[in-house]
């Protein structure tokens, strides 16, 4: 339930996000979830969206993780928010965090966990992925993999970063060589039954002129290539969809996504390598065909409250 947010104005205190939902729909959600013996957790995370503001994301979370004091305030905001609606536990979603901050947001998770387990809540941490400790990847070096797999029960590794982001040239957000490349060296940190594979249902339309990318959604990336005629080609090297097109201003585009082979390709993966299993960001994105798919390919294990 990606609902919750650090407070921008006040960093050791949680805000709803959007601001506009009210807490009987979020309680008839939860309670539909239990009712079908869903796990029902909100996502926490400090993405705050301020145009013109680069670091306003590692300033917030700068501050909460400032002191134990200000650490233990925001555990216990967590605490409050767990037990207002009903949830099963938190999921902890930060992403941005300055290498400096790293030794404190480790202390964090330590703290979290404990104070977790205490109340028997469920703990999950969505973790940016990489493939070693080498500090030179200031996005993902501050998250130490071996500690947050110990303290955390559900260890989910975002894979969606290899292509899309500024300057990184066209291709898939995760290829199979990726997954495999960062699900193997989180299987040396941890346990791999801890390790959920986060995967992305979105893809990018790659601008090849301007070195820009934008989102694409999988029904997005189905009506550019109906407006502009292409085939769709799933290329075997990274087990992802894709296609080519030149838009009306002559600038060539590459679209890389994902549909339900593609997933498909992922999922088999995630059981060949012994891991917990996936996570999909985000519902609404997707194939529909995954569905149908996942019903005749796997038998899927649900985790009963």
């Amino acid at each position: 339930m990606f609902h919750f947010r650090i407070s921008r104005e006040h960093p050791t205190q949680i805000e709803k996000f959007p601001a506009s939902f009210t807490d009987d729909y979020m309680r008839e959600v939860i309670a539909f979830g239990h009712r079908h013996n869903i796990k029902m957790l909100p996502t926490l995370h400090n993405l705050l969206y301020e145009s013109g503001k680069p670091s306003v994301n590692q300033d917030v979370i700068h501050e909460m993780l400032d002191s134990e004091e200000t650490r233990s305030t925001f555990i216990e905001e967590i605490v409050g928010l767990i037990q207002a609606y009903g949830f099963d536990g938190i999921n902890i979603d930060f992403e941005d965090v300055r290498y400096e901050d790293r030794e404190k947001l480790s202390a964090f998770y330590t703290e979290l966990g404990r104070v977790m387990k205490e109340h028997g809540y469920y703990y999950s941490v969505d973790v940016p992925s990489k493939t070693s400790e080498d500090p030179s990847n200031l996005f993902s070096a501050p998250f130490d993999y071996r500690l947050i797999g110990r303290v955390a029960d559900d260890f989910v590794l975002m894979l969606y970063n290899e292509h899309g982001w500024p300057g990184s040239g066209p291709g898939p957000v995760v290829s199979i060589d990726w997954m495999e490349s960062v699900v193997g060296y989180a299987v040396t940190q941890m346990p791999a039954g801890k390790i959920t594979a986060a995967l992305s249902v979105f893809g990018f339309d790659f601008n090849l002129r301007t070195n820009r990318s934008k989102y694409s959604t999988y029904d997005m990336a189905m009506n550019l290539a109906k407006k502009y005629g292409k085939d769709i080609i799933f290329d075997e090297k990274t087990q992802t969809p894709m296609f080519a097109y030149t838009d009306e201003n002559g600038d060539p585009h590459e679209v890389w996504f994902e549909n339900a082979r593609s997933i498909q390709a992922k999922m088999e993966l995630a059981h060949r390598m012994g891991i917990r299993g996936i996570a999909l960001w985000r519902l609404g994105m997707e194939d529909p065909a995954i569905w149908p798919m996942m019903a005749d390919n796997f038998v899927i294990s649900k985790s009963m409250i």
